[in-house]
């Protein structure tokens, strides 16, 4: 009845029985909404937002309660544990339309506030937090699963004559059509970092990605092919995490005599 319902709203639904399968899935798909019931087969609703408030991160889930007409206390303990509103079982299908509508208005908030505070404002990649943030994640995913990861640092060739001949415009011109070859040339869970940490992760072996960046300069604005990405270098960095990596190549890279070009 309450998945018809919710399809009937327009609403993509995936029904889960548990706390714990509501807890994985919610770790291995995104969702904007969860609704819960207050009692579960195994945990409380007010366990099951405590445990998914915690394990969110930087993305908001908005979770809404069901509740018993008769309980009339609680509700301070309900929004303490991370509850953004409960309704009232039997359910009125006419109010929940309602506070789900307004729940849809504060998801599309969140995901604006979220997209400016992880993305880099000039090419749109990840900001250098994020992009370090995520390169753990990556990190520690490959060690747990014994998966390889490989990350690949490039430069824009001569980018300073790029800026002193043609001025600071064509200038961000040039990082962001770099940016737009590397997404165009990668998938869609590749990472790209932003301008001065120019890394992409991905979880391949190998570096198929690397190889298809350096075969793809980046497009120039008018006739001027002024950016393109170069070539990696690889080598074993065993337990290093990627932040460190990546700042230890970006040292040696400036003690170059010829220093980044």
């Amino acid at each position: 009845m309450m998945v018809y319902e919710l399809t009937k709203l327009g609403y993509a639904t995936s029904v889960v029985e548990t706390g714990a399968a509501a807890i994985e899935a919610v770790a291995n798909e995104r969702f904007d909404v969860v609704m819960a019931d207050i009692r579960l087969a195994d945990m409380t609703g007010i366990e099951l937002c405590w445990h998914l408030r915690t394990a969110q991160g930087l993305r908001h889930l908005y979770l809404i309660l069901m509740i018993p007409g008769s309980m009339t206390d609680q509700f301070h303990e309900l929004v303490e544990a991370g509850a953004d509103e409960f309704l009232r079982k039997p359910l009125d299908w006419k109010w929940t339309a309602a506070r789900l509508l307004a729940a849809s208005r504060v998801v599309a908030m969140q995901r604006d506030l979220e997209r400016l505070a992880t993305t880099d404002a000039l090419t749109g990649a990840l900001n250098r937090r994020r992009f370090l943030e995520r390169g753990d994640e990556e990190f520690n995913r490959s060690r747990r699963y014994g998966r390889p990861l490989s990350v690949v640092m490039l430069d824009i060739d001569h980018f300073k004559r790029v800026n002193d001949t043609y001025g600071h415009a064509t200038g961000d011109e040039a990082i962001r059509s770099t940016v737009r070859a590397c997404k165009e040339s990668l998938r869609t869970s590749d990472v790209i970092g932003p301008p001065g940490w120019r890394g992409i992760r991905r979880r391949d072996a190998g570096n198929p990605a690397g190889q298809r960046l350096r075969r793809r300069p980046a497009p120039a604005p008018g006739r001027r092919r002024h950016a393109g990405p170069a070539g990696d270098r690889r080598r074993d960095v065993g337990d290093r995490q990627p932040g460190a990596e990546l700042a230890e190549r970006d040292r040696r890279r400036h003690r170059t005599p010829a220093g980044p070009r």
